[in-house]
């Protein structure tokens, strides 16, 4: 199974907050469609370097999800991405409008597991992951992840 359907992205940060978005080399404003948009399940990849260090899902935009990462800081309990002193780092992110939440949940405990089982460790900063059962592919959807990702 190929999925190559992700849009990739070079964030830089300062004062916890993004300073820069970058797509191709080229800097742009804003996360792209669908990934500006909120209410549609996402998951996504945070690697420094080669390195994954971090993956999740979302169904908020990129944008909201990264900067309340950025600044969270335990007021609701919350304290916001481990990774969130880094000053830069890629983001890949993939997008499932016609799915459920549960089935991307489902492909993010996948991937993280078969992150581990691959490089005998847990992504460095991972601070949860969600399981789920019954969904008919998200054990190929994960393995094709992987592959994109870690190449």
């Amino acid at each position: 199974m190929e999925l190559r359907n992700y849009n990739k992205y070079r964030l830089r940060f300062k004062d916890k907050e993004i300073s820069s978005i970058e797509m191709d080399g080229q800097e742009i404003n804003r996360f792209v469609d669908p990934d500006n948009q909120s209410k549609r399940p996402k998951l996504y990849i945070i690697k420094s370097g080669s390195e994954v260090i971090y993956i999740g899902q979302t169904t908020q935009s990129m944008r909201t999800r990264i900067r309340y990462g950025l600044k969270a800081e335990g007021e609701t309990g919350y304290y916001g991405y481990k990774w969130k002193d880094l000053v830069e780092v890629e983001v890949l992110v993939w997008c499932f409008p016609n799915k459920s939440v549960e089935y991307v949940e489902a492909i993010e405990g996948e991937l993280v597991f078969l992150f581990r089982k691959r490089t005998g460790r847990w992504p460095r900063y991972q601070m949860e992951i969600h399981f789920h059962n019954a969904f008919e592919n998200e054990i190929e959807v994960a393995e094709a992840i992987l592959k994109e990702s870690c190449e």
